[in-house]
């Protein structure tokens, strides 16, 4: 049978798991991580509920086990081909291409940033703007196993 736990610490390139020795957890061992509610999928037609489906983050490898706890270390972002985005990054790369598109005049309003008169993607959507990319406290995770 899989492992399976929940990242219980983030240590920025590594995750503690908690699960280790004591539920069969060896160094080597792969985990993918995802988050335990899933996503939901909506029915293009009727509208209705389909059911959740799970979401990978990302993978991470066992590098160090104790009795209650192992350590992985996260592995590049294979859920999607362009990895997590960075919005501040994604901001000065729209900056750059809309001002060789419209001119150097024209500005690209901060993603997050509240400042200024106009309003920004945070508040126009209601709150703050959740990286649902990234690994956090609490994401499920799973053994795969080795073929």
């Amino acid at each position: 049978m899989a492992v399976e736990g929940k990242v219980a610490k983030i240590l920025g390139s590594e995750i503690v798991i908690n699960r280790g020795r004591r539920e069969g957890v060896r160094r080597g061992m792969l985990f993918e991580v995802f988050a335990p509610e899933g996503e939901e999928v909506w029915d293009p037609d009727t509208g209705e509920t389909l059911g959740t489906v799970e979401d990978v983050k990302a993978q991470a490898e066992v590098t160090e086990v104790k009795d209650r706890l192992a350590v992985a270390r996260l592995l590049q972002n294979t859920a999607s081909p362009f990895g997590a985005v960075n919005i501040g990054e994604m901001q000065e790369n729209l900056q750059r291409i809309f001002g060789q598109m419209f001119g150097d005049d024209v500005r690209i309003q901060g993603f997050g940033t509240g400042s200024g008169s106009d309003p920004d993607l945070e508040s126009m959507l209601g709150g703050p703007l959740a990286d649902l990319s990234k690994v956090q406290v609490g994401d499920a995770v799973r053994e795969i196993p080795r073929r």
